[in-house]
């Protein structure tokens, strides 16, 4: 093979390898997340007749379901002073002491499963300006305005579960 043709191997093993480190990369934060929901639907019932101009249509009964989307096993965090409250699987922890909020003055929850991040750290601010210049524009951040304050909610590690954490997100 000439010179020419180590060149367009080389560009090409290098091009490969750029974009197995930008795949591996993108993975690794998260990036590509599934959601896929189920539609319970209940078909309606066709009970044959003896006249053909007749059909007899059985429609479902109506069923009580509960109020709360919360799942159960989940453990709820209350924060009375901020007036919110927010549901979380058994693995998790809500973590509230002064040596885990370290780091975090603005966070009064961390809500944490282990490993080297926090999953959602929980934080209030007074203004929108002061949370829009720590966050600027994140698409793995959520915010609720509740009493005058504005409590951001960060999916840190882009995990799907934590979605469905911040989804159980309710004013008291």
């Amino acid at each position: 093979m000439g010179q020419r043709g180590s060149v367009v191997v080389y560009i090409f093993l290098a091009v490969f390898f750029v974009a197995a480190i930008f795949v591996a990369y993108f993975f690794g934060k998260g990036g590509f997340s599934l959601k896929l929901e189920k539609n319970n639907v209940t078909p309606t019932e066709v009970t044959p007749s003896p006249s053909p101009k007749l059909i007899a249509v059985t429609t479902p009964q109506a069923t009580v379901t509960p109020n709360s989307s919360i799942p159960p096993g989940w453990s709820t965090y209350k924060n009375e002073d901020y007036g919110f409250q927010i549901s979380y699987p058994a693995k998790y922890k809500a973590l509230t002491d002064s040596n885990n909020l370290y780091g975090w003055p603005k966070a009064v929850v961390l809500i944490y499963s282990g490993g080297q991040s926090y999953d959602l750290p929980i934080e209030v601010w007074n203004t929108q300006a002061e949370y829009e210049a720590k966050y600027k524009n994140q698409n793995n951040l959520t915010v609720r305005e509740v009493n005058g304050k504005y409590i951001t909610l960060v999916n840190a590690n882009f995990a799907t579960e934590v979605d469905d954490i911040i989804s159980t997100f309710k004013v008291l």
